[in-house]
Parts: structure tokens; C-alpha cells; sequence
């Protein structure tokens, strides 16, 4: 198994897909946080990140999807989880910051998630 870091952006309809995979540490931290920052004004409506192929990751993880979740709020635009690796989950739990983050198993399930939001905040 390849373990560098991957990231790939992949647009479904408006919403933007950071898939990353590999180990992830704090040489990465960078290019993640860049990766997974809010799109500026007319971009994407959402950003969903895929974190099912982490195989390892440290607290430089941790802060990049904080500086991520922070971001969006601000812009008030929705950021998920998805397809979180038990690894990420653990890391997430020990910190006690998954609460914090919305999650879906999926990305069909974040989608549903990111329309639900979208409709209530105009409604």
C-alpha cells in the first residue's frame, strides 16, 4: 500500500470532495489545510472530506480539520465527514472533538446531510 498523501478534489454538483488518503503528519499539514479550507465567495456550497483512506495521522490532522470546520462556520457553509477510518475516529474520540464535526458513513449520506442543511437555513 502507498502510504504518501494523496489529495484529490472532486466537484459533485456544487458541492466540493477532498478525498485524502495515506499517512498524514505534520509535513502534509499544509496542503491538507489548503485542501480543505472554505471555497471563497461563488464556489462551492459545501465541502465534504472523505478521510477513509488515512492510514495514519497525527494532531497536525486534528488542526487542519478544525481550521477546516472553523472556516466553513464562518462562511456558513457545511463541512462533513466521510467514510472516517477507525484510526481518524479514534483520534477524533480521544481528543473528544467528534462531536464537533457532523459525519456520514457516506458520501451519498453526507449529500443528504448538506442538502437538509441548506434547505433549513432557507427556510
Amino acid at each position: 500500500m502507498n502510504d504518501e498523501v494523496e489529495i484529490i478534489e472532486t466537484p459533485v454538483g456544487d458541492v466540493r470532495v477532498v478525498r485524502v488518503t495515506g499517512e498524514f503528519d505534520a509535513d502534509e499539514a499544509d496542503a491538507v489545510t489548503a485542501a480543505l479550507s472554505a471555497p471563497r465567495a461563488g464556489g462551492a456550497a459545501a465541502t465534504v472530506a472523505d478521510l477513509g483512506g488515512v492510514t495514519f495521522a497525527d494532531s497536525s490532522l486534528l488542526h487542519a480539520l478544525l481550521t477546516a470546520r472553523q472556516g466553513h462556520g464562518a462562511a456558513g457553509l457545511p463541512f462533513v465527514l466521510v467514510a472516517v477510518s477507525p484510526l481518524v475516529r479514534r483520534l477524533l474520540d480521544l481528543t473528544d472533538t467528534a462531536r464537533v464535526f457532523t459525519m456520514a458513513p457516506d458520501l451519498a449520506s453526507a449529500l443528504d446531510l448538506i442538502r437538509a442543511e441548506i434547505s433549513s437555513r432557507r427556510g
